[in-house]
C-alpha cells in the first residue's frame, strides 16, 4: 500500500464537471472577474511615488548624473536580484550615467552587500550605492560606506530587522505607509525607481520586472498580476537580446508563467548557483549580438552543469542519509554550495523529513541549508541549538547556517531530542473531477492562462504501464474507463518503484497539454499518490537493487528464493499479514532447482557419493565442485530414502539398496512444492502472485 505523502485538502466538494473547472478555479483565487484580472495593466500599477523615500532617492541619482558621479548597483546572484540589477543598469544607461555594478559570490561573500564589497567600492572611488534585493539588513556595511563619504540607496523587499541602515534613501514597501500593496518582488521595487527616473520609457523592462516578479514567487495578485499580464505580452516582442536568445535555447511554444517558471528562471538562477551571476547580468544587459551568442552558451551550460552537480549530490546525499533520524542531517565534502539547498528539498520530498545538507571544505567548516518537511518550524529547532552554531538565519520552511564540523554529531543529537507534533502537511486541491470527462480544449485555454499551479484530485486510475525517462524521471500511462494518460514525474523514480502495472491509485496532479508532433493530448504532472490497495513490488529482475528499493516508502516484506527456501512460506506470509506491500527481491540462491526434484538428476549425485562410499558432509561440501545447497538437499533426501546411512558425523553410502520412491521423502516433496512457489515469484505474471499471495495472507 502506497501512503499519499500528504492530507489532501480540496477547495470544493463534490466531483466538478468539464464545464465548470474554469469558473470553479476563478473562484478558488477570488477571482471575481476573470476579464477584469487578465486584462489589468497599467492603470493597475500603483503610483511609485508612493513608496517611502523614492523621490529622496530620484533626487539624489540625477544629481550624481548631472555631476557625472560614478554609481554602484549592489544586487543579488539569484534570478530576482539578477534582474533588477539589468533593469535598474538599463535604465540608468538611458540617462547617461557612469554606472557600474557588482554582486556577491555566494561560495565566498554569502548574501547581500558586505565588508569586501564595501572595500571594492570605496577603492573605485564612487559616490553612490544602490542596493537592489537586499540592503536593508546591512547596517555595519552602509555605516562604513558613510564614513567613507559615500551615500546609499537601499531598494529592497525582505523583511526588516530591528535596526535600519543610515542610508540616503530606503525604498522599501514596509515602511511605505501608503502604499496599499507590500507584497512585490525586490526587481519590482527597482522598477518603480526605474519609473521615477525616465517615466513611461520604464515600460520597456516590463519583461525583466516580470521574470524576476515569477521567479521570486510573488503572489499573482494585484499590481504584481497586472505586471504578469504587461509583462508576458512584452517577452512575447522582447528586444532584449539577452531575453530573445533564453527563449530561444529553451525551445518554448507558448510564453506564460509556466514557461518562465520551469524554463527561464532557472536557467538565469543556475548561473548564480555557480558562482556565476555575472554571466546573467552581462546577457540581460548586452545590445551586442556576438556577446549575446557568448553569453547564451555559458548561461546553458551554467544550467547544464548546475543540473549535473545536483544530480551527483543528491545521490552522495543518499548514500549518507539515516532513515531513523527524525531530522536529516548530510554532511560531506563532496557537495557542492550551491545545490545543497535543492538536495535538501529532494530529500524532504523523498523520505517526508526536515533535512539539512551541510558542505564541509578542507578548514573543516561547514555551511547548511535546511528545508522544513510540511508546517515544522526548522527555525526554531536552529533556535533550541544555537549554542552549536556560528551562524544562522532564514524562516520556518527554509534556512541556512554555518558550523564547525566537529559539532555536527552534536546536533544531530540535538535535532533528534526535540520531538515534532506528527502532522503531515496539507496539499490543498482545487477540486475533485473525472479525468475520462475532462476535454482538451478547457485545460488548453486553463494552460494559456498560466493558471499553473491549477491541482486536481483523481480516483481509481490503473496503471497500465511504467517507464524510467532519461534516467530520472517517471512516466506512468493510467487508464480511465478504457482511456489512457501519460502521467509524469520530473526527477523521482519513487513511483515507478513503488507502483506496479494493475496498482489502482487515487492522484492529485496538474493537467497540461502535451503537442507532441502536432499531435495534442492532456497529460498529468503527478504532485502526489496513493494506492490503497494490496501491493507486490516486483525488483526480481533489479540490478540495483538496494538502491531501487531505497524509492520505496513505508513498510513492507521482502521475499526471495531463500526466505522460500529457509522458512515455511505459508506461515510465515500468515504471520506477516498485516503488511500491506510485498517486494521481490532478487535471486540470493544461484541453484539450478531441477537437479534436486528430477529423479534423473538425483540419480547422478547418487552415483557420484556412491563411488566416494564414505564421508563427512562439511568436508564433501568443500572438495567437491558441486552446488552446495543442490548437494546438501540431496543427502538429506538420500538419508531419509535410506540409501545413505549416517553416523554421527560420517555418512556411508550403502551398496545393496531397495529401489524406492521419492515421494517417501518428506524433504523432496517439501523442495517440489518450494521450486513451485519460488517459480512462480520469479517468472509467472504479477497479477497471478499477487493473487497467489494474496489469498495465503488472507487465509
Amino acid at each position: 500500500m502506497l501512503k499519499s505523502k500528504y492530507v489532501w485538502k480540496t477547495r470544493v466538494p463534490n466531483l466538478v464537471p468539464n464545464e465548470e473547472i474554469f469558473s470553479t478555479l476563478l473562484k478558488n483565487r477570488d477571482i471575481d472577474d476573470y476579464e477584469s484580472f487578465f486584462s489589468m495593466g497599467e492603470e493597475s500599477l500603483i503610483d511609485p511615488y508612493l513608496l517611502n523615500d523614492i523621490d529622496k532617492a530620484k533626487t539624489r541619482i540625477l544629481l550624481a548624473i548631472e555631476q557625472n558621479q560614478s554609481i554602484m548597483i549592489f544586487g543579488d546572484y539569484d534570478c530576482d536580484g539578477i534582474c533588477s540589477i539589468s533593469l535598474l543598469y538599463r535604465t540608468l544607461k538611458k540617462l547617461d550615467a557612469d554606472v557600474h555594478y557588482d554582486l556577491p559570490n555566494r561560495f565566498v561573500d554569502g548574501y547581500g552587500l558586505n565588508m569586501k564589497a564595501v572595500e571594492k567600492i570605496i577603492s573605485m572611488n564612487i559616490s553612490l550605492v544602490i542596493t537592489v534585493d537586499n540592503g536593508v539588513s546591512c547596517v555595519n556595511e552602509i555605516a562604513a560606506l558613510n564614513e567613507a563619504g559615500i551615500d546609499t540607496i537601499i531598494t529592497d523587499h525582505h523583511e526588516i530587522g530591528p535596526v535600519l541602515p543610515a542610508a540616503h534613501a530606503i525604498v522599501h514597501t514596509h515602511l511605505s505607509e501608503n502604499y496599499p500593496f507590500k507584497e512585490i518582488a525586490g526587481v519590482m521595487v527597482a522598477f518603480k525607481l526605474a519609473q521615477t527616473l525616465i517615466g513611461t520609457s520604464a515600460s520597456e523592462f516590463y519583461d525583466l520586472a516580470m521574470i524576476g516578479t515569477v521567479a521570486d514567487l510573488m503572489p499573482l495578485k494585484n499590481e504584481n498580476q497586472a505586471l504578469i499580464n504587461l509583462g508576458i505580452a512584452r517577452l512575447r516582442g522582447t528586444q532584449n537580446l539577452g531575453l530573445q536568445k533564453l527563449i530561444e535555447f529553451s525551445n518554448l511554444d507558448i510564453i506564460n508563467v509556466t514557461a518562465i517558471s520551469f524554463k527561464i528562471a532557472p536557467k538565469i538562477n543556475s548561473s548564480g548557483r555557480l558562482g556565476r551571476a555575472l554571466d546573467a547580468v552581462k546577457l540581460l544587459i548586452t545590445d551586442n549580438h556576438k556577446s549575446a551568442n557568448e553569453l547564451i552558451l555559458k548561461i546553458e551550460n551554467n544550467h547544464s552543469s548546475r543540473k549535473k552537480l545536483t544530480e551527483e549530490s543528491f545521490k552522495q546525499c543518499e548514500k549518507l542519509v539515516n532513515p531513523n533520524d527524525r531530522v536529516i542531517i548530510v554532511a560531506s565534502d563532496k557537495l557542492h554550495e550551491g545545490v545543497i539547498g535543492i538536495c535538501a528539498q529532494k530529500i524532504v520530498e523523498k523520505y517526508q523529513k526536515s533535512t539539512l545538507i551541510i558542505t564541509v571544505d578542507a578548514e573543516g567548516n561547514g555551511k547548511g541549508s535546511m528545508r522544513s518537511f510540511g508546517n515544522e518550524n526548522i527555525l526554531e529547532l536552529l533556535h533550541q541549538n544555537k549554542g552549536l552554531l556560528i551562524r544562522y538565519g532564514g524562516h520556518s520552511q527554509a534556512a541556512g547556517l554555518q558550523i564547525k564540523e566537529e559539532k555536527i554529531e552534536e546536533l544531530r543529537k540535538g535535532f533528534n531530542s526535540v520531538s515534532f507534533t506528527d502532522k503531515a502537511p496539507i496539499l490543498d486541491v482545487d477540486m475533485q473531477v473525472d479525468l475520462c470527462d475532462v476535454e482538451l480544449d478547457i485545460i488548453q485555454y486553463i494552460q494559456d492562462r498560466s493558471f499553473f499551479t491549477a491541482s486536481f484530485m483523481f480516483d481509481q486510475l490503473r496503471v497500465v504501464k511504467k517507464q524510467v525517462l532519461g534516467g530520472k524521471h517517471t512516466k506512468l500511462i493510467l487508464e480511465c474507463h478504457g482511456l489512457k494518460f501519460d502521467a509524469l514525474h520530473f526527477n523521482s523514480l519513487e513511483y515507478y518503484h513503488s507502483l506496479e502495472n494493475g496498482d489502482l491509485i487515487n492522484c492529485v496532479a496538474g493537467l497540461t497539454v502535451n503537442n507532441y508532433r502536432n499531435r495534442k493530448k492532456i497529460q498529468l504532472m503527478i504532485k502526489d499518490i496513493e494506492c490503497l490497495d494490496f501491493q507486490v513490488l516486483n525488483l526480481r529482475a533489479s540490478d540495483y537493487f538496494k538502491s531501487d528499493k531505497s524509492w520505496i516508502t513505508g513498510q513492507y516484506l521482502e521475499i526471495n528464493d531463500s526466505i522460500v527456501l529457509n522458512n515455511n512460506f505459508k506461515e510465515l506470509l500468515k504471520a506477516n499479514k498485516d503488511y500491506e506491500t510485498i517486494v521481490i527481491s532478487p535471486k540470493v540462491i544461484k541453484a539450478n532447482f531441477n537437479k534436486i526434484i528430477q529423479k534423473r538428476e538425483l540419480g547422478k549425485i547418487y552415483q557420484l557419493l556412491k563411488e566416494i562410499h564414505e564421508f563427512k558432509l562439511d568436508i564433501l561440501l568443500r572438495r567437491i565442485e558441486y552446488n552446495q545447497i543442490i548437494l546438501k538437499y540431496a543427502v538429506e533426501i538420500f538419508v531419509e530414502l535410506d540409501l545413505i546411512e549416517k553416523n554421527d558425523e560420517y555418512y556411508i553410502v550403502k551398496d545393496d539398496v531397495i529401489r524406492t520412491e521419492l515421494q517417501k521423502s518428506p524433504t523432496f516433496l517439501e523442495l517440489v512444492e518450494k521450486k513451485k512457489i519460488i517459480d512462480l515469484i520469479y517468472y509467472d505474471y504479477n497479477s497471478h502472485i499477487k493473487s497467489y499471495l494474496k489469498e495465503l495472507m488472507e487465509v
